[in-house]
């Protein structure tokens, strides 16, 4: 199922749904319509109990070279003195922390497949703010903002230090230099480079056929009992694992996984 709006697309695939940012002749920037678009389809994928998973990617050869500079929009949303127009700074500000905190906080996996350079805010933030990033060797993720004398937006303030701390993420604000998704990958930025988008969709498609075989259940349980451990007590988080696992112990889904285990065991054991 295709479902296709101006500047994006969604595809769902199974219990896995796929938005791909689509101006490629703008370089996938953000405009006021892909963000309109994209709220709308974090939130509908959102509330889609059938949904095990999420891939975000680009069309083209970058993924995404962040706000779309041409258009009025950015530069009336700095202008709050243009209090007439729809877009003020109050709207930007609210298009993308909605964004940004509807994927971050989507109850199972997603994926960013970096597909080139995420320039940022907008198009790191949006990287970021997925579970998982796999990149094709030679993507640049970019802070831009601190070259330009103001402070990063789309979450990257709090997304980039959980995932490489405080000091190299002030490195990368305040220096402003792009980081490459090899080198991002020693450093926790990224989970896997790949050389080239064929093989870098290869992999995205591998992963997804594993979560396809998954339960969308169990695996809304595990993000959330991994996200919690991160700020949880070692106590609270036990209790956590032990309650979640009481839970899918009773489902049917591990019912039939555990027959499945077992049978294989014993046709093993029978050779």
């Amino acid at each position: 199922m295709t479902q296709k709006y101006e500047t994006i697309s969604v595809e769902r695939d199974g219990a896995v749904a796929r938005i791909t940012l689509d101006r490629p002749d703008k370089l996938n920037a953000l405009d006021p319509a892909m963000l309109e678009e994209l709220l709308d389809a974090v939130a509908g994928i959102g509330a889609d109990e059938d949904v095990a998973a999420l891939v975000l990617t680009g069309r083209g050869r970058l993924f995404s070279a962040g706000v779309d500079l041409s258009t009025p929009f950015f530069m009336e949303a700095l202008d709050e003195k243009q209090s007439s127009t729809v877009f003020s700074g109050k709207r930007l500000l609210d298009w993308q922390h909605r964004i940004i905190a509807g994927l971050y906080e989507l109850p199972f996996p997603t994926i960013a497949a970096v597909n080139g350079d995420a320039v940022g805010g907008g198009g790191f933030g949006l990287a970021m703010a997925c579970d998982m990033r796999l990149a094709v060797r030679g993507a640049r993720f970019w802070m831009v903002p601190g070259t330009l004398a103001v402070v990063q937006d789309f979450g990257l303030s709090w997304l980039t230090q959980k995932a490489i701390g405080p000091s190299r993420t002030l490195q990368m604000a305040l220096l402003g230099k792009p980081v490459l998704a090899e080198v991002g990958e020693g450093w926790g930025l990224v989970n896997e480079v790949h050389d080239g988008v064929e093989a870098l969709r290869t992999r995205v498609d591998e992963v997804v056929a594993q979560l396809n075989t998954m339960g969308p259940d169990a695996i809304r349980m595990l993000k959330l009992v991994i996200r919690n451990g991160a700020t949880s007590p070692l106590r609270e988080q036990l209790a956590m694992e032990a309650v979640s696992n009481g839970l899918t112990f009773q489902s049917t889904e591990f019912a039939d996984r555990k027959a499945a285990y077992m049978d294989g065991l014993r046709k093993k054991g029978s050779r």
